[in-house]
C-alpha cells in the first residue's frame, strides 16, 4: 500500500543514517565479533555492544542479535510506529523483532532482506519453522546470484522469489522485474525487502510460470523448492512434486517465457538412480527444448547424508522418536526411487545459437577452485552457442588469443633414479574457475603461438615444423583442441 511504501521509505533513510548497512554493522562490532555472528555465536557482538547506546545499536540487538528492547529504548532511536505498522516488531513493554531483517548487498549498494527468524537465527534455538517460513540468505541463494549472468536485460523474472534475494541482484541490471511466489507470506516479505531497499518488483502469487503466462523474458532465475522430500511438509523446500520432477518440469517450461537470445539459470536437485548415468538422465530434461545448455553439478550427496542435512535445516521441535520416524520414511521414499546420490547444481539456458543441436554440456564441477561468476559462465555457454556459424574453414581462418592471466607451465622433475624428466604441460587461468587442464606439446606450442593475429591454419604449420609432422596429420587434432579451449574459456576468437 502507499502507506508501506511511505513508511518503509522512512525506515529506510533511518536505517542509513544510523549506519545499519553491511559495512555499517562491520565498523560497529568489529572484525572478530562480525566473523563470530556469520557462525551462529552472537556473545562476541552483544559483548562489543554492552553499554552502548544509539540507533545503530539498538537496531543491531534488534534485528541482529533478535535481543528484547524496551519499547522506550526503540522510541527514543527510531520511528516506532513505522516499525510497528510493518509488522517487522512486536510486544509489549519490551520489544522483539518479528522478523529478521538483514543489511546486505554489493559494493555501493545498501540492501535490506526481510525473512523469518531460521532455527539458529541469531543463535537463538527455533524448534521447527513453520510451513510457510520464508528463508533468508542461503548457501544456494548466494550461489544462484553469483552465477547469474549480468549483462543488462529489458525484463527478468525470479520466479520463487522467496525473500527476494534474487530480485534485488536483478534490479541492478533488469528494467523490469516480475517476481513469484506460491507462498503469499514470501510475497509479503519480499515486498518488503524491496522497499526498505528502495526498488519496487511486480510480485504475483502462484505455482512455477503460472504467474506469467503467455509472457516472456530476456532472463529467467530460479531458485525453487528443489529438495527431494516425501510429501509437501515445508513451502519454501519441499515442491510436493514425485522424484525430482521439479527441476526437470522447469527447465522444459522455461524456454517457452524465454525471449530468442534469452537465458535461464536455475537451481536444482537430481537423483543418482541405481543402474543410471545421472549425466545422460539429467540430459533428458534439455533434450528438445531448442537451448543450448550447460548442467554442471556442484556436489552429490548419499542418501542419509541428505536426509540429515533437510532435517537439521528446519528445526528440531519433535521428540527423538519423531525425528527418528521422519528420518526412516524419507530414507524409505529415496529408496524407492532407486536413489544411491542426491546431486545439486545448475542448469543453465540460451535460447537461440545452435538451438541444442550439439546436445547439452553436463558435468561434474566439484573440484573447481571457486565458483565461476555471471561473467563466466555467460561465456562458456555463448562460446558453445556461437559455434553453429563457425564451420571448419572459418575456424581455420580465426585468429585465437589467450585470455588475460593464462598460465602456461612446463617444466622438468627429477625422478626415483635421480633423472629429469618432462611433466605434461599444464593450462590454467590465473584465479580462475577451471582447474589446469593437461596438455601434449603440440598443444602447448599451439597456446604459446595463439596471440591474436595468427590463425589457426598458421599456428599449425607451424606445429608441424617444430615437431616433424605432416600438418594434415596435426590439423584434426588441433581444431579438436581449439574448440575445446575456447568453450573452457583459455581462449577467445
Amino acid at each position: 500500500s502507499t502507506a508501506d511504501l511511505a513508511a518503509a521509505s522512512r525506515l529506510r533513510s533511518t536505517f542509513l543514517d544510523a549506519g545499519f548497512t553491511a559495512d555499517g554493522l562491520l565498523a560497529v562490532l568489529g572484525p572478530s565479533a562480525y566473523a563470530a555472528l556469520g557462525r551462529g555465536e552472537p556473545v562476541p557482538a552483544r559483548r562489543m555492544l554492552a553499554g552502548r547506546s544509539g540507533a545503530d545499536v539498538v537496531l543491531a540487538h534488534l534485528f541482529v542479535l533478535g535481543d528484547a528492547v524496551p519499547r522506550e529504548a526503540v522510541a527514543r532511536h527510531l520511528p516506532l510506529d513505522d516499525l510497528l505498522a510493518l509488522g517487522l516488531v512486536g510486544g509489549g513493554a519490551e520489544l522483539r523483532a518479528a522478523v529478521d531483517v538483514r543489511p546486505y548487498g554489493e559494493p555501493d549498494t545498501d540492501w535490506y532482506v526481510v525473512s523469518d527468524h531460521g532455527p539458529d537465527s541469531s543463535g537463538h534455538t527455533v524448534p521447527e519453522v513453520a510451513v510457510d517460513h520464508v528463508l533468508g540468505v542461503g548457501g544456494a541463494s548466494l550461489t544462484l546470484a553469483r552465477i547469474t549472468p549480468r549483462a543488462q536485460v529489458d525484463r527478468a523474472l525470479d520466479l520463487g522469489t522467496g525473500c527476494g534475494v534474487q530480485a534485488l541482484h536483478l534490479g541492478r541490471h533488469a528494467r523490469e522485474i516480475v517476481a513469484t511466489d506460491r507462498n503469499r507470506r514470501a510475497l509479503r516479505l519480499a515486498a518488503l525487502s524491496a522497499a526498505l531497499s528502495g526498488q519496487q518488483w511486480d510480485l504475483r502469487e502462484g505455482s512455477l510460470f503460472e504467474p506469467v503466462g503467455g509472457e516472456q523474458f530476456d532472463l529467467v532465475v530460479s531458485n525453487p523448492p528443489f529438495v527431494i522430500s516425501p510429501g509437501h511438509r515445508y513451502t519454501y523446500r519441499d515442491a510436493g512434486l514425485p522424484a525430482d520432477d521439479l527441476g526437470r518440469l522447469l527447465v522444459q517450461q522455461a524456454p517457452s517465457h524465454l525471449r530468442d537470445g534469452g537465458t535461464a539459470v536455475v537451481l536444482a536437485n537430481w537423483l543418482h538412480v541405481r543402474g543410471e548415468d545421472w549425466r545422460e538422465r539429467v540430459a533428458t530434461w534439455v533434450e528438445g527444448t531448442g537451448c543450448d545448455a550447460w548442467v554442471a553439478q556442484r556436489e552429490v550427496q548419499d542418501p542419509a547424508e541428505y536426509v540429515g542435512l533437510w532435517l537439521r535445516d528446519a528445526g528440531g521441535g519433535e521428540d527423538r522418536a519423531e525425528h527418528d520416524r521422519r528420518y526412516g520414511e524419507w530414507l524409505d521414499a529415496l529408496a524407492d526411487m532407486a536413489a544411491e546420490g542426491i546431486g545439486f547444481g545448475w542448469i543453465v539456458l540460451l535460447k537461440g545459437g545452435t538451438y541444442g543441436a550439439q546436445g547439452p554440456r553436463v558435468e561434474d564441477v566439484a573440484h573447481a577452485p571457486r565458483l565461476p561468476d555471471g561473467a563466466e559462465v555467460s561465456g562458456l555457454v555463448s562460446a558453445r552457442a556461437a559455434w553453429a556459424g563457425t564451420d571448419a574453414f572459418a575456424l581455420l581462418e580465426s585468429t585465437p588469443r589467450r585470455v588475460e592471466g593464462l598460465r602456461l607451465v612446463e617444466s622438468d622433475v627429477a625422478g626415483y633414479d635421480g633423472r629429469l624428466g618432462a611433466t605434461p604441460p599444464r593450462l590454467s587461468v590465473l584465479d580462475g574457475w577451471r582447474p589446469e587442464v593437461v596438455l601434449d606439446s603440440v598443444g602447448a606450442h599451439l597456446v604459446r603461438t595463439f596471440d591474436g593475429a595468427t590463425t589457426v591454419t598458421e599456428a599449425v604449420d607451424r606445429a608441424a615444423v617444430v615437431f616433424d609432422l605432416d600438418a594434415d596429420d596435426v590439423l584434426p587434432g588441433a581444431l579438436i583442441a581449439v574448440r575445446g579451449l575456447v568453450e573452457e574459456g583459455f581462449l577467445r576468437l
